[in-house]
């Protein structure tokens, strides 16, 4: 199966009863190649926070800003002026783990990471995704669900969780071929499904964006072609801090 990607909706200005209202969207973060002379000049800057290959991120569109994530859930914020590199601010999302939902008994957690993004909440305030990764397996195949905290970061180095337990992604393939004249027969042998969530932020006047979840379900029956699959769309609307979709 293909590995699951969050793709972000990218929608026009829309007009409704006399208020424009503004579509705005996720500023990607890109990553640096670790050989790169950059990234070792950012490296030496940070010689206690960059270790065993931190990954190192750029702002797009942007030439000056740069941020580091390590598997210990901190991230930090530098600039680059001139030819120096210098810490603006860091954020450790450690304790933010420790109070999480199980979502199914069936799954245990297999990972925590930093989504490579930045999340606009207002005209001056952004949150990042702290997603949680669960999975289990089973012979033949297995399933795995993914779960973000989306969390403002401020300029001090606190932060406060804006939306909690948003399902991100998933996955699953449940085995269908037993013998071998199944095999030979079919070339599907797996009920697969899968989710994809999307996301459209509008500005709509308010104290924070609006923030549209869209979630995208697949569901392709084994022994089929991959052109019978099913496709499911959900979507709800909630503002950040006020109410979960």
């Amino acid at each position: 199966m293909k590995k699951l990607v969050l793709f972000f909706a990218i929608v026009s200005f829309s007009a409704v009863a006399g208020i424009t209202d503004i579509t705005t969207k996720p500023v990607a973060l890109t990553a640096l190649k670790k050989n790169s002379a950059q990234y070792i000049d950012i490296c030496k800057a940070v010689d206690d926070f960059c270790k065993d290959g931190t990954p190192i991120w750029k702002e797009k569109n942007s030439n000056d800003i740069f941020y580091l994530t390590t598997s210990h859930l901190q991230l930090m914020k530098m600039k680059k002026e001139g030819d120096v590199y210098s810490k603006i601010v860091s954020w450790d999302f450690t304790k933010e783990t420790n109070n999480e939902d199980i979502p199914d008994d069936e799954l245990t957690k297999s990972d925590v990471y930093i989504y490579p993004a930045l999340y606009p909440l207002s005209k001056l305030k952004t949150a990042i995704a702290l997603v949680s990764k669960w999975s289990t397996t089973y012979s033949g195949g297995g399933r795995e669900e993914e779960y973000a905290n989306f969390i403002m970061i401020n300029d001090d180095g606190t932060y406060q969780p804006a939306f909690k337990n948003i399902p991100f992604s998933s996955r699953e393939m449940i085995k269908a071929c037993f013998t071998e004249d199944d095999y030979a027969k079919q070339s599907h042998c797996h009920d697969e499904s899968w989710s994809i969530l999307s996301l459209k932020i509008t500005d709509d006047s308010k104290d924070y964006y609006s923030w549209k979840f869209i979630t995208k379900s697949y569901n392709w029956p084994a022994f089929k072609e991959r052109s019978s699959t099913q496709v499911r769309i959900n979507e709800s609307v909630a503002y950040p801090f006020q109410s979960q979709p």
